[in-house]
């Protein structure tokens, strides 16, 4: 995906990557990137906004592991803990409605003199109701930056670790200030020779479950994450995240990112289909492509990302070219390029950064902190 760089790209490519910065651009600004800094609400407390969201298969193959990373840049523009009386949530549909039959839900209790914090787990589903509330049947319990075992098989982590995600930010803030004076000599940033992981070296905190198959139903689930949060006496869903770059690239105003965070996966088809199939289709519309074959296209993008969840067939290993789960180490950036403009998850779009992060093989499989 990354033989090809950008000089040896043809000319239509230039408008494609030129649409994608005027999409990405303001908050590629703003350092949002997969799902980073991505509205107001989480930016005031970077411990409740959800940087990533992975689902792969673990060492033991009969395990499926979730990781969220929280807190961007954590201890640059926010604490390295989480938000005590928080709830965050892996919350999974196993009918493929998107509507939660399965919720795991992670508390953290107040940071103590050691830095480590209070952890519980718990499992909500039928009669515990998973789609709403702080319930459910605890699993575990434990201390933070310690793996802790969980009653029906599996085990929980959470603590600070190296920032998974990668991303060349310079280049497309770049590209983007060049085209706000109407050049496209920005373009030489991409894949010139002095590409840069903005991410390289940066930390975040992370919660890690490893939990068998079984529990999962043995099948194809889909998976997000969520973090909500005491708002006027009520327990607020403020942030989630499925799939890399949704938020960021297809909502465009501050209150239309907030709102994003605060809806459910179950009701995306209805409200973003619009949003995300015009992005999709403008870009090929400027590529020349006919006009019923570029709605189309922009038709099939919408009906592909939405609902916004991570689709991951538990019997297989994750691939995020086949959007199947997403591994510690896939190429987002790239996949989510070529797809939205291209149709096809691999081609010549690239913005020619390599993973720089030493995972693990075992739990909890992240790389060490910075």
């Amino acid at each position: 995906m990354r033989s090809l760089t950008l000089r040896a790209v043809a000319v239509p490519l230039v408008a494609v990557l030129a649409l994608a910065a005027l999409v990405i651009g303001s908050a590629a600004l703003r350092v949002g990137a997969a799902d980073h800094l991505d509205a107001p609400t989480v930016k005031h407390d970077g411990r409740t906004d959800i940087n990533d969201v992975y689902v792969f298969q673990g060492q033991n193959t009969a395990n499926t592991v979730l990781v969220m990373t929280i807190d961007p840049l954590a201890g640059v523009l926010s604490p390295t803990s989480f938000r005590p009386g928080a709830l965050y949530e892996f919350k999974i549909s196993t009918n493929g409605d998107a509507v939660p039959d399965i919720a795991y839900r992670i508390k953290f209790g107040g940071v103590q003199g050691n830095g480590a914090q209070s952890i519980a787990v718990l499992r909500a589903d039928g009669s515990a109701n998973p789609r709403s509330g702080a319930g459910g049947k605890q699993i575990g319990k434990g201390v933070s930056n310690q793996t802790i075992g969980l009653n029906g098989g599996g085990m929980a982590w959470a603590g600070l670790r190296d920032d998974p995600f990668y991303f060349d930010l310079d280049a497309f803030k770049d590209f983007k200030a060049a085209l706000l004076n109407g050049s496209l000599s920005g373009l030489a940033s991409f894949c010139d020779g002095n590409t840069h992981n903005f991410f390289a070296g940066v930390n975040g905190v992370a919660i890690v479950l490893e939990v068998p198959d079984s529990a999962l139903g043995n099948g194809t689930v889909k998976v997000w994450g969520t973090v909500s949060i005491d708002e006027g006496g009520a327990l607020t869903q403020i942030e989630r995240m499925g799939l890399p770059t949704i938020n960021t690239v297809f909502n465009h105003t501050d209150a239309t990112k907030d709102a994003y965070n605060r809806a459910t996966p179950a009701n995306d088809v209805a409200n973003y289909t619009d949003d995300v199939s015009f992005v999709a289709y403008l870009i090929q519309h400027l590529l020349g492509i006919p006009e019923l074959d570029a709605q189309a296209h922009g038709a099939a993008v919408a009906a592909t990302l939405l609902p916004d969840v991570i689709t991951y067939n538990t019997h297989s290993l994750a691939d995020f070219t086949a959007l199947n789960g997403r591994a510690l180490s896939d190429d987002v950036i790239d996949v989510a390029l070529n797809f939205t403009a291209l149709g096809t998850p691999t081609g010549p779009l690239s913005d020619c950064v390599a993973n720089d992060s030493s995972f693990s093989a075992s739990f909890p499989y992240l790389a060490g902190p910075n």
